[in-house]
């Protein structure tokens, strides 16, 4: 059969008004209904896009105790990771891949299979971990003398509770979570703080560790303590998940197991280069997670990409993390909260980094292992550091090279202002971090978001001058 084991345009339609259209692997073979046999009522709840309107999933009732049957002629069932695939069929099922699981939660739903999650994760103490004995106690003598009533620091989003230990006994809640101090204590099968520890390189950042299993947000976790903690005391919050991840706009979410996500703190003087074009920070972090990746020998060529202004994406084609700065100005300095979260190894309903790395593997015949959250973390917040480094020292073209070699605009037109707007190229970031954009017989100008799009790059406005 021509169609099989290919890709076609499906159309699933329970009803009139609920109609999902996605790219799928065909079986090659279709159902034929013939109604002049007395058959059991069958109704079409899927077919090809095409002249024929091939029928391709039925819906029907069997026997006389109310049973039901979904035949399906497509695969839905299959993981994208284990077909081998030519990689633009690999790119264009892993764009379907959310409309395949839309698909599959309505063949069960018409069922009467319940596809909503059960269960919220509950939440989880914190543990605190230092690259070494003596920061950890120098962290733990600071604390003593900052605490405000024994073992507290307070925070209107979060306080924190050090204990020695934890107890079953001991009350977990949002705005109060007990941070066990005893390293020793410490295990945990989705985090190696041993291979974090390996990966970390710096002089600063990164070396005092806020790990829980489960929390509401890493962003709130540092509240109590992002204004008075000593400059060298380089501290960082790291979750399994968030039942409430934070994004742009105060987008909220819960994150499955299998994505880095982290808040740093960083402190930037207001009179340095870096000081002075704060909106280059969110550039910086984007382009340390994904050199975090391709400066591994072996991973130059994984097709991680930017797109500005703090989006990591899977070549143009799927974002699989992002970037959020919150900056607070204190006298001469910026106190900064970084949160960042990339997809390393869940597969679905999207893609992740092991899926680009695997399907490399498949179309290079290279034998790449598969990467881990706590590795590519501290491998981020150690390139993110000399990042900082280079541009305090030489300011924005010190970055920009490193940074368009990956990013995903070169070429690119976009619209201002609307989608009737006028068509303008994209030509780079001016020294504050702002996209230059250039419209045909006229000057190269600097736009801003609109503030309002998920896609930043839509409706960009002309801040007045």
């Amino acid at each position: 059969n021509e169609i099989m084991d290919t890709i076609q345009t499906l159309v699933f339609s329970k009803d009139k008004n609920n109609e999902i259209k996605l790219n799928a692997l065909a079986s090659g073979k279709f159902f034929e209904v013939d109604i002049s046999e007395n058959l059991n009522p069958m109704k079409t709840l899927g077919y090809f896009d095409s002249p024929d309107k091939d029928t391709m999933i039925v819906h029907l009732s069997y026997g006389s105790n109310g049973g039901e049957a979904i035949l399906s002629q497509v695969h839905l069932e299959v993981n994208i990771r284990s077909l081998c695939r030519p990689k633009d069929d690999f790119n264009l099922l892993k764009l379907n891949n959310i409309k395949r699981y839309d698909v599959l939660v309505e063949i069960l739903k018409l069922l009467g299979l319940s596809c909503e999650l059960s269960t919220i994760p509950s939440l989880t103490p914190l543990y605190l971990l230092s690259s070494d004995k003596v920061l950890h106690n120098t962290f733990l003598e600071w604390l003593r003398r900052n605490m405000i009533t024994e073992g507290l620091i307070t925070s209107s989003k979060v306080s924190l509770k050090f204990v020695s230990s934890f107890t079953e006994t001991m009350e977990i809640t949002p705005l109060l979570i007990p941070v066990v101090t005893d390293m020793e204590a410490f295990s945990s099968e989705n985090f190696s703080f041993e291979r974090y520890k390996q990966n970390l390189d710096t002089r600063i950042l990164g070396k005092i560790v806020l790990f829980s299993e489960v929390t509401s947000t890493t962003m709130n976790l540092l509240d109590g303590l992002m204004y008075k903690l000593p400059q060298e005391m380089g501290l960082i919050a790291i979750a399994v998940q968030q039942i409430q991840g934070k994004g742009r706009g105060g987008n909220t979410w819960l994150s499955p197991v299998g994505t880095a996500l982290s808040t740093l703190l960083i402190i930037i003087p207001l009179t340095s280069k870096l000081g002075q074009r704060i909106p280059f920070i969110q550039h910086l972090v984007s382009l340390a997670i994904v050199e975090a990746v391709r400066s591994i020998p072996g991973y130059q060529e994984i097709d991680l990409r930017l797109k500005w202004p703090n989006d990591i994406y899977y070549s143009d084609l799927m974002k699989l993390g992002g970037v959020l700065v919150n900056s607070t100005l204190i006298g001469d300095t910026f106190h900064i909260l970084i949160g960042f979260g990339f997809n390393v190894n869940n597969s679905n309903p999207t893609i992740c980094i092991n899926d680009i790395i695997m399907e490399y593997n498949k179309t290079m015949n290279t034998t790449l292992e598969p990467l881990n959250a706590d590795c590519l973390i501290a491998r981020s917040v150690t390139i993110l550091e000399n990042l900082i480094n280079i541009f305090q020292e030489k300011g924005p073209n010190g970055i920009l090279p490193m940074y368009y070699k990956y990013w995903v605009h070169s070429g690119r037109q976009v619209r201002l202002r609307n989608d009737e707007g006028p068509l303008v190229w994209i030509v780079g970031i001016d020294d504050s971090g702002f996209l230059q954009v250039y419209e045909e017989g006229k000057d190269v100008i600097t736009v801003h978001p609109d503030g309002n799009s998920f896609d930043m790059l839509r409706n960009l406005i002309i801040p007045k001058q």
